[in-house]
């Protein structure tokens, strides 16, 4: 009998994964579930799992880099990752994982799920080796990662070079120019989901990879979300290094928007520069976005120029000109009128040269308004997150529009009529309070409704315009939220008669959904009741 092990941040998904097949019938046990990635190395070693289902967008450690260390500790682990956008093909056709199978977890069935397990017990029968990550610098391991952290920390090039050329790397030359690649948002996020972030990310550094297999002297290097590619050169008067290496990083552009579909975003220094100083600028151009206000994908330039941009405070007030007038497009659905009132926006802050995370922060407090009048959406919390890790105005003001432009296409559709031939949302209301101390799925209430799960969700998601979890979580916070007002309950004892056994993980299902923690929700209900 084979071991199996699963991975997923979102804990009903797991009970959902336990739940979907009889796992004896396929002759697998499943020897250990986690929400955590940290737990899930110390598990592993204690299982030593055969298969190891795992979601790709996991916090603090991603699939993609549990993987390779699962293959670093046993070879012939087989490697399924759960996915949650169906676009995903994008990306695998770019990045060299002999993973077992991508699994789109909205769409998910038994049947496919017993077709990639038997897939994996296949090739384990088989003696094929397992997940191999060549491509992944966790994979080559800790020589590549030590080495890139000996340049954030400043070391100098005599120093460096001996490590660089245990790595095949040949720096000859005394000058490097710099490039850091980062992705625009609102290219992403029509393909991909934000848990997929890591491997996109690795996608683009395999191509930036093959293309310098053809320019000598160019390095990409990788960590998290750290992108940095160097070029090692020899200065020479006919000057045409700087054209060298915008040749080669206008090529990774191209290669990644024909294969990926993403647009870049890249900023470089084209003049001289110290290995010892490259950490220090680099530092100091992920801080300073002095690319924030062009519209050119590629912003090449001296060192000296790049870090002299100045911006400066946004005013008190700033966005409150353009609130009603973006508030007033919306509610009347015209389209244009919303593009005209961020384009201005824009342009104020442009004429202005506003530092460009309080104009994000301006911007962000226009759109949460914005959801305030669609109360019964959940807002996206990861067009949030996009615009917190935007290099561009462009690329904020294309995630603002397509949010708001969603909302508009999205008007009206929430109270549409329910066909009498379907369960009524009321008969699953009333089943989601009779279990309200248990942690159910859509797989419960899908048996109970004597429905296919796959369709279930599928209806569910089109009368509510919610996965069922997020309605659940959603329906628990907000009873949650009533009960913190005026209930003397621990929070251990409220977690727990909504079903959440971990305080911690309530804790943040309630930050989610209420935008506090309970603690600090529940300060700010008593400061209000004291005159």
């Amino acid at each position: 009998m084979h071991r199996v092990m699963l991975i997923d941040d979102d804990i009903p998904m797991l009970k959902v994964l336990q739940q979907m097949i009889d796992w004896e019938e396929l002759d697998l046990h499943v020897a250990g579930s986690t929400y955590s990635s940290a737990k899930a190395l110390h598990m592993f070693r204690e299982t030593q799992p055969d298969i190891v289902i795992t979601d790709i967008g996991l916090p603090k450690k991603s699939g993609i880099e549990l993987a390779a260390e699962f293959t670093a500790m046993k070879p012939d682990v087989r490697i399924i990752f759960l996915t949650c956008h169906e676009d995903f093909h994008y990306a695998q056709a770019a990045v060299r994982l002999d993973a077992d199978d991508y699994l789109l977890k909205d769409k998910l069935s038994a049947e496919q799920l017993e077709a990639s397990l038997r897939k994996s017990v296949s090739r384990l029968k088989s003696g094929i080796a397992g997940s191999q990550l060549e491509s992944m610098p966790n994979n080559g391991g800790l020589l590549r990662r030590a080495l890139l952290q000996m340049i954030m920390d400043g070391a100098d090039l005599e120093r460096v070079r001996p490590h660089a050329a245990r790595l095949g790397i040949s720096w000859s030359y005394p000058w490097f120019m710099m490039g850091i690649v980062n992705l625009r948002y609102c290219a992403y996020e029509p393909f991909y989901n934000r848990s997929n972030l890591p491997l996109i990310r690795y996608a683009v550094y395999n191509i930036a990879l093959e293309i310098a297999e053809s320019y000598e002297g160019i390095t990409p290097f990788i960590e998290q979300e750290q992108f940095m590619i160097l070029y090692n050169y020899r200065h020479n008067l006919a000057g045409n290094d700087a054209a060298y290496f915008h040749s080669y990083l206008e090529e990774l552009i191209a290669q990644s928007s024909a294969y990926l579909k993403l647009t870049l975003q890249i900023v470089a220094v084209s003049d001289r520069l110290a290995l010892q100083a490259a950490g220090a600028v680099y530092q100091q151009l992920r801080l300073g976005r002095p690319e924030f206000y062009s519209t050119e994908q590629l912003v090449m330039a001296p060192c000296s120029q790049l870090l002299e941009n100045m911006f400066y405070p946004a005013p008190q007030g700033f966005a409150d000109p353009f609130r009603n007038k973006l508030e007033k497009a919306i509610l009347e659905k015209e389209v244009e009128a919303i593009r005209l009132v961020l384009e201005q926006f824009g342009q104020e802050a442009l004429s202005r040269r506003t530092e460009p995370g309080e104009w994000i922060g301006e911007l962000i407090q226009l759109m949460r308004g914005a959801e305030v009048l669609f109360a019964c959406r959940k807002p996206d919390e990861d067009i949030y997150y996009y615009l917190g890790e935007a290099r561009t105005a462009e690329d904020t003001l294309g995630l603002a529009f397509g949010r708001m432009e969603q909302l508009v296409r999205e008007q009206g559709t929430y109270s549409a009529p329910v066909p009498a031939n379907e369960p009524r949302l009321q008969v699953i209301q009333a089943f989601i309070d009779q279990h309200l101390t248990e942690n159910i799925t859509s797989i419960d209430i899908a048996q109970y409704l004597y429905l296919n799960p796959s369709y279930f969700s599928r209806y569910f998601k089109r009368l509510t315009g919610l996965s069922f979890t997020d309605y659940v979580h959603q329906y628990k916070m907000r009873i949650a939220a009533n009960m913190l007002k005026s209930s003397s309950q621990t929070l251990e004892m409220l977690a727990m008669g909504l079903g959440y056994s971990d305080r911690a993980y309530f804790s943040k299902v309630f930050k989610k959904y209420i935008g506090v923690t309970p603690s600090d929700y529940k300060q700010k209900k008593q400061l209000r009741r004291t005159p």
